[in-house]
């Protein structure tokens, strides 16, 4: 054109850079844009609108974000040429590709950075610098973009921001699930808690899912305690889930007493056991076994055999560990014989007894000096002895008396 003399005005201009953006020629965009301010035309709505376009294909949020600034410097300054009405409407699809570019830029963020909550915050951060302020939905739509445990403070952030918005009572169940989903991924099981607690308090109402969601989170806390025997943690968390309308049944009542058969708090855990069947639930072998061990752990023997017998009148029917521990009493008891017969009724019941189940026999021996013999009938019941079957053996002959200990060394080997 302009080698016929023929100069090329602002519609030219716009034409020739929407087709570089339709191409992905991003960076001649740019270039056209900087050779139509260097020949003093005059850009119009198109123009910013085509350049936006370009940063939007481009998912460079910040130099998005710069540019409308600058434009809205501009159209303060009345530097903008037409009517301002008109460009009053145009700086709202200007704002709105902004957040888009910027929408872009965070989901890019969340998927391939390096740091990808650190480089998310950023472009949000700089949304905030340069006044540019999304709705609800954008925050959403964000949030559902977050599904790793390294997106939990990114995540926080964006709930803490839609829960700040005079609609903030407006958002949406499922994107709240997905929330307790994530926090508990991301093992931030409080901070899951305090967005069911929100639903509680400012809606929306929780449903079936929110509960089952916070109830596993519980249960993996349960769990813990369970292992470490941190049997007041574990009560406190019983508590909380009561205080939040959440009903404990069987497997968080068990996790509890198991706390507490770990910790030998033979004393809890009959009050647990208690609370359990006031609260109307029908314990199982697991609760009694958690009962069970944990008075025998206290050598509360008597006891023991009275729950023992409670729980054959029910009719539940006792497993591998709740013989075990039976078994167990009668060793610590001095009771050998009846002992004896718990094996003998664990065949009949077609439960092999196993290297733990004499392993615990051998250590209730401590002061009734019976731990050899029943090292020796545990060969004769074919039960190879573990590591932790001589450790035991040791330790139950040192009790017996040191000087008997060279002797049965012997017999040992």
């Amino acid at each position: 054109m302009e080698a016929q003399g023929i100069s090329p005005n602002i519609v030219t201009f716009n034409t020739l850079m929407s087709v570089y953006v339709e191409q992905g020629k991003i960076q001649e965009v740019f270039r056209v844009y900087d050779d139509i301010e260097g020949r003093g035309l005059v850009p119009t709505a198109a123009t910013y609108s085509t350049v936006m376009s370009a940063y939007k294909s481009a998912g460079d949020g910040f130099a998005a974000l710069k540019f409308f600034v600058k434009l809205r410097e501009r159209y303060k300054d009345g530097e903008l040429v037409g009517n301002p009405a008109d460009w009053k409407q145009d700086f709202v699809k200007y704002e709105k590709l902004a957040i888009r570019v910027c929408h872009m830029a965070m989901r890019r963020s969340l998927t391939g950075a390096d740091n990808p909550a650190g480089a998310a915050l950023k472009v949000l951060l700089a949304m905030d610098e340069a006044g540019v302020r999304p709705d609800r939905s954008y925050y959403e739509r964000l949030v559902w973009a977050c599904t790793g445990e390294e997106h939990y403070t990114i995540a926080k952030e964006l709930y803490q921001r839609i829960r700040e918005r005079d609609d903030g009572g407006m958002i949406s169940l499922s994107v709240c699930n997905h929330l307790i989903w994530l926090m508990g991924r991301a093992k931030k099981w409080w901070a899951a808690l305090e967005i069911y607690e929100d639903l509680l308090e400012k809606g929306p109402k929780p449903n079936n899912l929110s509960h089952e969601l916070i109830r596993s989170h519980f249960n993996v806390l349960l769990s813990a305690a369970k292992r470490r025997g941190i049997w007041r943690w574990a009560v406190r968390l019983l508590e909380k889930m009561q205080e939040k309308g959440l009903e404990p049944g069987s497997r968080e009542w068990n996790a509890v007493l198991l706390a507490c058969s770990r910790a030998a708090e033979s004393s809890a855990a009959v009050d647990t056991f208690k609370r359990m069947i006031d609260r109307g639930l029908k314990p199982d072998v697991v609760s009694y076994g958690a009962l069970l061990s944990a008075l025998e752990k206290g050598r509360l023997y008597d006891e023991a055999l009275r729950v023992w017998e409670h729980m054959r009148k029910v009719g539940v029917d006792p497993n591998l560990h709740a013989y075990t521990i039976l078994a167990s009493i009668y060793a610590g008891k001095g009771d050998h014989d009846k002992a004896d017969a718990v094996l003998r009724d664990m065949l009949s019941a077609k439960i092999e007894p196993t290297v733990v189940t004499f392993n615990a026999i051998i250590t209730a021996c401590t002061r009734s000096g019976a731990a050899f013999e029943w090292f020796h009938r545990m060969k004769m019941h074919n039960v190879e002895p573990s590591e932790v079957t001589y450790q035991v053996l040791i330790e139950a002959l040192v009790q017996d008396g040191k000087p008997k200990l060279k002797q049965k060394e012997e017999h040992v080997t």
